[in-house]
């Protein structure tokens, strides 16, 4: 069926046969999907799976050997300033001398184009930024002086500070506590809620349906996508894992109750999703 204008209005990113290849070997395999706005969406699959990749293609971050990407209908080149990517943590240097204030600016950047420099509203918006995630009092501070979480947090308020329409995250809460997980997760919630579309590389199967709306399920193809409630399911997982699945915990407990997981429950066999 033709979509409307309506319809193509209502997507905040659409991809079609993409596949992706790391020295002639495909690392994606034909992505096929289209992204509603609004939502909190999570990408999930095993080690491998092509998730980060996923993102950094659609980040134009390397390239792709077929199939196209649209962002609100358009090439990147023609909506970079509506786009706020968060890379790992593991990929940043941190060496880099740089304050706390210093990296949320740059944030600013898209705002302010060429040779122009941060202005009094700009430097407020960072700062309303930090105080958003906690780290208001650590202005000053070098970015290589922080902690795991805190260097997290601050590169969380650099992409608010960017005032984008949708945001990519990769792995957001590697690394950091439970306090600063829950913060970032109130806060993405938040924006979701305003309107904006989250999508976030994550892991933990245990906090899948607490945290997203949707759901994409990767390992190098596509294997499902949509609502939470009806892709996070015993069958589609097992289709994701495989063999694998066998090693996380408390996911036949997640799916048995279909509710939201405890995550300090004690784990569960497995055998409840043969």
């Amino acid at each position: 069926m033709k979509k409307t204008e309506d319809d193509k209005a209502n997507i905040a990113l659409e991809i079609h046969d993409l596949t992706v290849s790391y020295d002639r070997k495909p690392v994606l395999w034909d992505i096929d999907m289209e992204l509603p706005k609004g939502k909190l969406i999570g990408i999930v699959g095993p080690n491998g799976a092509g998730k980060s990749t996923l993102i950094r293609s659609v980040m134009e971050l390397i390239p792709n050997s077929s199939g196209y990407v649209r962002l609100f209908n358009k090439n990147l080149a023609h909506v970079r300033d509506k786009i706020s990517y968060v890379p790992q943590r593991e990929s940043v240097d941190w060496d880099f001398p740089a304050s706390v204030l210093d990296v949320v600016l740059m944030g600013r950047y898209g705002k302010l184009g060429l040779f122009k420099r941060p202005r009094k509203s700009d430097r407020e918006v960072a700062m309303d930024c930090l105080r958003k995630v906690g780290m208001e009092a650590y202005v000053k501070r070098q970015i290589s002086q922080l902690s795991g979480g805190q260097q997290q947090r601050v590169f969380l308020a650099r992409a608010l500070a960017q005032q984008a329409e949708l945001y990519f995250m990769d792995e957001p809460f590697s690394g950091v506590d439970a306090a600063t997980e829950k913060a970032i997760i109130e806060l993405l919630r938040e924006m979701s809620g305003k309107g904006n579309t989250v999508i976030v590389v994550h892991h933990d199967l245990q906090s899948v349906t607490e945290y997203f709306d949707w759901v994409i399920l990767l390992n190098m193809r596509l294997v499902a996508y949509g609502p939470t409630e009806e892709v996070f399911t015993a069958e589609l997982l097992q289709e994701t894992y495989g063999g694998k699945l066998t090693l996380l915990s408390d996911v036949g407990n997640l799916m048995k109750h279909r509710g939201f997981p405890n995550r300090e429950a004690d784990p569960v066999s497995m055998k409840t999703l043969k």
